[in-house]
C-alpha cells in the first residue's frame, strides 16, 4: 500500500510538473505566427496519463464522443495498472478543462482496445455501446452498453457479454457497427495460438439479442503478418466493412436478407497502403458516414495524407486524392462530421493539421494547425508521430487529442478546433 502511494505521489508529481511546465511554453508561444493560411490553435493539458503507447490507439476504432449536453468523453488505456482495469472512460463538462474519471473495463490490458458507438436506444436514453479486446493472456471480444444521465453527470455500465472467445485463438483489435435493421457486425484480428497465423473473423448479434454468433467468414489472407484490421459501417439495405489485408484496402457488403454465412460481395479499393514496418497492425484509417450515408475515408500512403469517397447514390467509390502536396512523415489520420462540415486530421511531423470541406467532400482547405512549442534542450518531452483523437461526430469547437510523452509517461493534450464556413 505505501509503495503504491508512493508511486501515485510520484506520478502527481511528474503530472504537475508536466503541466506546469508545458502551460509556461504555451504562455510563451502563443505570439508564434501560423503556418501559411492556416490558423495556429495552442493546446491544454489534460490530467490523463497512461504507460501504454496505445493510450489512444487505432484510427479504424472510436474512441471519443460527444453527448448532446455538450459533455466529452474519451476511452484511454491507462496501461499496465494493478487493478487489470487497463480501460477507462474519462468525461468532461467543462469543455476540456477537467476530467472525471467514469468507470473503466474489467479484465483489460496495456494492450487492449476498443471501439464505440454513441446511439439512443427507446426510452433508456443516451447509450454508449463498446466492444473491446481483452487482455492478451484472455484474448476475447467483449461488448457492453453504459446509458448516460446527463443531469448526475453519470454512466450506469450493463453486465458484459462474451462476444467472441476460443482457447486456441487470441482476438484483439474490434470494431463494429448495426445493419438497417439492427443486428451488429463485429470485425476482429484473430491470431491462432497455434499456427501463429492471422486472419480477420467476424461476429454478430441479431437486434435485441442476448448472443454473440460466431461467423465463418474469413475477410483477406491468412498468413504470418499482423496487417489485418476491419471497419464495418452501416449500409443502405444491409452492412458493408473496409479492411485491410497487408498493403490493401478492400470493400465489402452484404444485404440483409443473406444468410448469416454468405461471402460478402468484396472489391479491391486501394493498392500501396503503408508496409509492415510504418503500420504494423493496418490500422491507421478512419471512416465516417454523413447524413446521406456516403462514406468519407482518410489513410495514409507515401507519408500523404489520402482521402477516398463513397457516394450512396451510384455506390462507388471515387479515386483517392492526396491533401498533402509534400510527404509530411503522415502516420495517424481522422475523420470528423461537425457542423456540417468534413473534417480531416493527420500529423505532420510532431504536430497536427486539420483540413476542413464545407462541400462534402468536393474540395478541402488547411484552415488549422495544432501546435506546441519545441522541448527545451535535455527535455523529456517527446511528441515524436503524434496519435490524433476526435469524435466521429461533434459541434464546434471540434475536441482534438494530441498524444505526447514525457520521460516515459503518455499524456494527452487538449485543442479546441472550430468549424469554419
Amino acid at each position: 500500500m505505501k509503495c503504491e502511494t508512493a508511486r501515485l505521489s510520484a506520478r502527481k508529481w511528474v503530472l504537475n510538473l508536466t503541466r506546469a511546465a508545458l502551460l509556461t511554453m504555451l504562455a510563451q508561444a502563443v505570439t508564434l505566427p501560423a503556418v501559411g493560411a492556416a490558423v495556429t490553435i495552442y493546446p491544454t493539458i489534460t490530467s490523463m496519463t497512461s504507460s501504454a503507447d496505445r493510450m489512444i490507439s487505432y484510427r479504424n476504432q472510436q474512441h471519443s464522443w460527444q453527448t448532446t449536453d455538450g459533455a466529452i468523453h474519451i476511452m484511454i488505456n491507462r496501461g499496465n495498472v494493478d487493478t487489470g482495469d487497463a480501460l477507462a472512460l474519462f468525461s468532461s463538462y467543462d469543455g476540456g478543462v477537467t476530467w472525471l474519471p467514469m468507470f473503466t473495463l474489467a479484465g483489460t490490458d496495456q494492450f487492449s482496445t476498443s471501439d464505440g458507438i454513441l446511439a439512443n436506444l427507446g426510452t433508456t436514453g443516451t447509450n454508449l455501446l463498446l466492444t473491446y479486446a481483452t487482455a492478451q493472456s484472455t484474448g476475447m471480444i467483449m461488448y457492453v452498453s453504459a446509458t448516460y444521465n446527463s443531469a448526475a453527470h453519470s454512466w450506469t455500465v450493463a453486465p458484459a457479454q462474451v462476444a467472441f472467445s476460443s482457447p486456441n485463438v487470441q482476438a484483439s483489435n474490434p470494431a463494429f457497427a448495426n445493419d438497417t435493421v439492427g443486428n451488429f457486425w463485429c470485425g476482429f484480428t484473430a491470431e491462432n495460438l497455434t499456427t501463429l497465423q492471422y486472419q480477420e473473423m467476424m461476429v454478430m448479434r441479431l437486434a435485441r439479442g442476448a448472443t454473440w454468433t460466431t461467423t465463418t467468414l474469413v475477410f483477406g489472407s491468412i498468413n504470418s503478418s499482423t496487417q489485418h484490421s476491419s471497419r464495418p459501417v452501416t449500409y443502405t439495405n444491409g452492412i458493408a466493412m473496409l479492411y485491410q489485408d497487408g498493403l490493401n484496402m478492400y470493400w465489402a457488403y452484404r444485404l440483409t436478407a443473406q444468410p448469416v454465412n454468405t461471402p460478402w460481395v468484396t472489391t479491391l479499393v486501394f493498392v500501396g497502403l503503408p508496409p509492415y514496418n510504418e503500420d504494423p497492425y493496418g490500422t491507421h484509417y478512419s471512416v465516417i458516414a454523413d447524413t446521406a450515408n456516403n462514406l468519407h475515408m482518410a489513410i495514409i500512403a507515401n507519408m500523404q495524407l489520402i482521402y477516398m469517397r463513397y457516394l450512396n447514390s451510384t455506390g462507388v467509390w471515387g479515386p483517392p486524392r492526396a491533401l498533402t502536396t509534400t510527404t509530411i512523415n503522415a502516420a495517424y489520420s481522422q475523420a470528423t462530421l461537425a457542423g456540417g462540415n468534413l473534417m480531416l486530421m493527420v500529423n505532420n511531423l510532431s504536430s497536427l493539421e486539420v483540413f476542413q470541406s464545407t462541400d462534402s467532400g468536393n474540395t478541402f482547405t488547411l484552415t488549422q494547425a495544432l501546435r506546441h512549442v519545441t522541448p527545451p534542450p535535455g527535455s523529456t518531452l517527446d511528441y515524436t508521430n503524434p496519435r490524433v483523437e476526435a469524435p466521429g461526430r461533434s459541434t464546434s469547437p471540434v475536441p482534438v487529442f494530441q498524444q505526447f510523452a514525457n520521460a516515459g509517461t503518455q499524456g494527452l493534450m487538449f485543442f479546441q478546433v472550430p468549424v469554419v464556413k
